[in-house]
C-alpha cells in the first residue's frame, strides 16, 4: 500500500496550489474499521495541509455494517473537497448510502446496485432473549432501514429520468431489488456510465488485506 506522502507547504493562505486529486480504491466490507481507517486517511491529510482538492474513489462492495455506511455517507457529504465515486462492479446494502454521499457519481458498463432489509448477525444476539429485547432490536432494524430509505430518495430524486419515492423504495427493500447500470443510470443513482482512468501511481488502496494488518 502507498504511504501516505504529505507535503507541508508554507504557513500562509496567500500561496496558492495546484489541484491534488487523491485516488482510493475501496474494496471491503463497510464496517466500523473500515470507517475509522478511511476518515482517518481524510482527516490525518486536512491537518497536514495535504492540499488535496478532490477524492475519487473506486468502490466495490457487498455491504457491511449499516450503522457505518451512514456515518460515512454524512462524513463524505460535510467535507469541502470535490467528491468523486466509481461503481467498479457492485455496491451493494449498507454501501449504497455511503455510495450516494458523493457528489459525482459514476457506475461502470457492468455494475449494479443492491437494496433489502438491514439484517443482523444471530451471533450478536443472546442465548436467551426477552420479549422486550426483541421488540428493542425490531425498532432498531426499521429505523435505520427508514434512514437508509430516506437518503437514497433524497440523492436520486432529480438526478435521473425517473423517480424513486418512498413507497417504491420501501418495496424494494422489502424484495431485495438489483438495479443494473442502465437502470441505476436511469433512477438516479449514478450520473453517467462509463470506465475511469486510473492512475499508475498514487493510490490509496483500501482492501481486506491491509486491515488485516491493522489492529482492532
Amino acid at each position: 500500500m502507498d504511504e501516505l506522502n504529505i507535503e507541508k507547504g508554507p504557513p500562509t493562505d496567500q500561496v496558492s496550489r495546484p489541484e491534488r486529486v487523491q485516488h482510493i480504491w475501496c474494496s471491503v466490507e463497510v464496517s466500523k474499521k473500515m470507517e475509522d481507517v478511511l476518515i482517518g486517511w481524510i482527516l490525518q491529510q486536512a491537518q497536514n495541509n495535504a492540499g488535496i482538492t478532490e477524492y475519487v474513489v473506486y468502490l466495490s462492495t457487498t455491504g457491511g455494517n449499516p450503522f457505518a455506511s451512514i456515518s460515512l455517507y454524512n462524513f463524505i457529504k460535510s467535507i469541502p473537497q470535490t467528491t468523486t465515486v466509481y461503481n467498479m462492479g457492485t455496491v451493494a446494502s449498507a454501501g449504497v448510502p455511503f455510495f450516494l454521499g458523493f457528489k459525482n457519481r459514476i457506475g461502470v458498463p457492468d455494475c449494479s446496485f443492491m437494496v433489502h432489509q438491514t439484517a443482523m448477525a444471530k451471533s450478536s444476539l443472546p442465548d436467551n432473549i426477552t420479549v422486550f429485547e426483541m421488540e428493542t432490536q425490531k425498532t432498531s432494524l426499521e429505523a435505520t432501514d427508514d434512514k437508509s430509505q430516506k437518503i437514497i430518495v433524497k440523492e436520486t430524486t432529480s438526478r435521473g429520468t425517473k423517480n424513486l419515492t418512498p413507497k417504491i423504495i420501501k418495496d424494494a427493500f422489502l424484495k431485495t431489488t438489483y438495479y443494473d447500470a442502465d437502470q441505476a443510470h436511469e433512477f438516479g443513482f449514478i450520473d453517467k456510465i462509463e470506465l475511469p482512468n486510473i492512475p499508475g501511481t498514487g493510490v490509496l488502496y483500501l482492501t481486506d488485506q491491509y486491515l488485516a494488518t491493522l489492529p482492532g
